[in-house]
């Protein structure tokens, strides 16, 4: 079957990110991509439900609409509303882009109706670490094919109406990496999960053993005009700490810290991370776990410095055989 082309409409108003894609203008001239086709239950048969995704750019941010057309509104369902929460229990909407289009790479960034962020690199097609099955991908941490603990800086918002649940997405270029070109071609492709029926459907069809990260069978998305600048974030850090002490003469100890983050687009292909004395503590921390065997417990890696295209490193099982672990 042939590969879906999508076309990418340039804006000078910029959505509203409310979640209201039907009531907004500024969608009104983009082309919407629709014809989902179901991988499960019911293998290569057209959506039960229709879905239509925009695109829309702007001068610094890609914008995503999406409508997920519902018969029935009061069976949507919504398991959670936490970041990064799994989405195959709810329904929901990911999409996948590969903005290098070298059918390998890419970003994952997905939301239900209750509007949850949900983030995340591919490598490798999410190859790494034995590869990665719908399932694995809510497990997926830095050191396998597909990266769960990346956060970017984007935002989504969500909503349920009449006609089903629609969501905007806003997602800044900066976010984003992809080689030079004012107008380029990117691959992209859409997954819907409709729980009540256990439906999943795809944009561009994908057989039932792979996921959304099978880059090389996703479809494409023409006319994405980027901004050509260079990146360059400073993260720093001060720590102060005074200790006085009760005794006679008081002493005081002064004791301070500081540290730096920093990250620069060197090329369009190819960012410098350096860091000097980081600032771990600032680090999302860990979920508690019970350990009742004689096995070491596991810890996925967090801290932003080793999260940046931790894939790339991985070599191994993550979680039960790692060459290379940062933790």
């Amino acid at each position: 079957m042939p590969r879906p082309i999508g076309r990418a409409t340039t804006a000078t108003a910029a959505p509203t990110i409310d979640g209201d894609v039907l009531g907004d203008p500024a969608w009104a001239n983009a082309d919407p991509m629709s014809g989902f086709w179901q991988e499960q239950p019911f293998e290569g048969t057209p959506s039960t439900e229709r879905t239509e995704v925009r695109v829309v750019v702007t001068a610094d941010t890609l914008y995503i609409g999406v409508i997920c057309y519902d018969s029935d509104p009061s069976g949507i369902i919504v398991s959670d509303a936490r970041r990064d929460a799994p989405l195959e229990e709810t329904d929901s909407f990911r999409l996948i882009l590969d903005t290098y289009r070298d059918r390998q790479n890419g970003f994952v960034f997905g939301t239900n109706p209750a509007g949850i962020e949900y983030d995340g690199q591919v490598t490798n097609e999410g190859q790494g670490g034995g590869g990665l099955s719908n399932a694995r991908m809510q497990m997926g941490g830095s050191g396998s094919g597909f990266n769960l603990n990346w956060d970017g800086a984007w935002e989504v918002r969500a909503r349920i109406s009449e006609v089903g649940w629609s969501a905007e997405f806003a997602i800044p270029f900066k976010t984003l990496r992809y080689p030079g070109g004012p107008v380029q071609v990117w691959g992209v492709n859409f997954q819907r999960n409709i729980r009540r029926r256990n439906e999943r459907s795809y944009w561009a069809p994908i057989p039932r053993q792979f996921s959304i990260t099978r880059l090389s069978l996703a479809g494409s998305v023409e006319q994405v005009r980027v901004p050509t600048f260079r990146n360059l974030k400073f993260t720093p850090y001060v720590l102060g700490n005074v200790l006085a002490s009760g005794d006679v003469p008081a002493t005081t100890n002064w004791l301070g810290d500081a540290g730096l983050d920093v990250k620069y687009n060197l090329t369009p292909s190819l960012t410098l991370d350096a860091t000097v004395n980081t600032d771990f503590a600032q680090v999302e921390v860990d979920d508690e776990q019970v350990n009742l065997d004689r096995f070491n417990l596991f810890f996925p890696e967090k801290r932003p410095f080793f999260l940046e295209n931790a894939g790339f490193f991985a070599v191994g099982n993550p979680g039960e055989v790692d060459l290379f672990f940062s933790r």
